[in-house]
């Protein structure tokens, strides 16, 4: 009886402290949190950041399934979380402490944009339809609703020269702008294929990315009036067009990054010409999902390595980091092995990482 109750406190002990699901017996592997770590020291060590205080106490976020996360470009310390259907949490201090915002509960955050002139100000898509929010997530307005079946958001961006165009990416191949702060829209571009993402470039206003799976990249310079087909490039590289994110460099003009299939690939002319990093793993055989280069020091990346069995059930998973421009990587253990799904280096303290992790069900 008392190895019983020893072993049964163990286990209690372990779920309280992970916070995050699968105990699971036998030769099976259990399953690690999610939500939230943090590094100080460059990835050296890592511990989580999962406090989400309430008014029936202090609760966690590790069992939170990250689908991607996102900045404010003008707070350092703001970061938010959209989740696979656990709406949206954010922080403004780092990640010492999470927030909810209740009018998003239960929904899938699909997209994501802060307005650069106006923290307060946030735009979020469900899929079907984007809300509006400017009192800091408090409360939140429909702005758009998709009517059409099969079609949903997939990102979302504010213009950094004006922030009252907005752009959306939908799955189908359509880019929507609206030029009144959302209050109306019009499809701007019709691609006729599959979306995935979309980001507004910072350092040249009225300049947009979209970045499609199989089918490459555009670019627009003027706020969607023409576009560019940049899908050549990327195509010198075998299943480079499997695409998985596309990273801007917030260090360097024209700079930018693309994880597919491939590997990463480097363009330092908007997209024009590129080369790939030289990592350590082969071609093909690792899914990336996480990555970013340090603003203050180009020199310094990192990226996570995944392999996914055939249900795309988590393997493993490995952390990278470089600090001489990827000549050399070094590889390090992960504080959790669910999946990561992001690496951001804090911009005016390239010491702090923050990483996300998420599962596949």
């Amino acid at each position: 009886m008392k190895k019983y109750f020893i072993f049964f406190t163990t286990v209690l002990t372990f779920l309280m402290v992970t916070g995050a699901g699968c105990l699971q017996f036998g030769p099976t592997t259990v399953q690690g949190p999610m939500g939230t770590f943090q590094s100080i020291d460059k990835g050296e060590t890592w511990k989580q950041i999962v406090a989400y205080p309430t008014a029936s106490g202090v609760k966690s976020i590790a069992g939170v399934k990250v689908y991607r996360m996102h900045t404010d470009p003008s707070d350092p310390n703001a970061i938010y979380l959209t989740t696979r259907g656990q709406g949206l949490f954010y922080t403004y201090d780092n990640g010492q402490t999470w927030q909810f915002s209740a009018p998003m509960a239960g929904k899938f955050i699909y997209g994501l944009a802060v307005d650069p002139k106006d923290k307060c100000t946030v735009y979020a898509s469900d899929g079907q339809h984007i809300f509006k929010t400017e009192d800091c997530l408090r409360s939140w307005q429909l702005v758009y609703t998709e009517e059409r079946v099969g079609q949903h958001f997939v990102a979302l961006a504010v213009d950094y020269g004006k922030s009252n165009i907005i752009y959306g990416a939908e799955i189908g191949g359509d880019v929507l702008i609206s030029n009144d702060s959302g209050k109306s829209w019009r499809a701007i571009h019709r691609l006729g294929f599959q979306l995935q993402h979309l980001v507004a470039d910072s350092f040249k206003p009225g300049r947009i990315y979209v970045a499609s799976y199989e089918n490459g990249l555009h670019r627009s310079d003027d706020s969607g009036a023409n576009w560019i087909d940049l899908s050549a490039g990327i195509n010198n590289f075998s299943d480079a067009d499997q695409f998985y994110r596309l990273v801007m460099n917030y260090g360097k003009k024209d700079s930018l990054f693309w994880l597919s299939t491939y590997g990463i690939l480097r363009s330092d002319d908007a997209g024009v010409t590129w080369t790939d990093l030289k990592l350590i793993t082969p071609p093909g055989s690792v899914n990336i999902y996480g990555f970013d280069i340090s603003a203050k020091n180009q020199n310094e990346m990192y990226y996570t390595g995944t392999i996914l069995g055939e249900k795309s059930e988590h393997v493993r998973s490995t952390f990278y980091k470089t600090t001489d421009g990827g000549k050399n990587w070094i590889t390090k253990k992960l504080p959790t092995n669910t999946i990561p799904v992001g690496i951001l280096i804090n911009p005016k303290d390239s010491n702090i990482l923050t990483m996300s992790f998420t599962v596949l069900d």
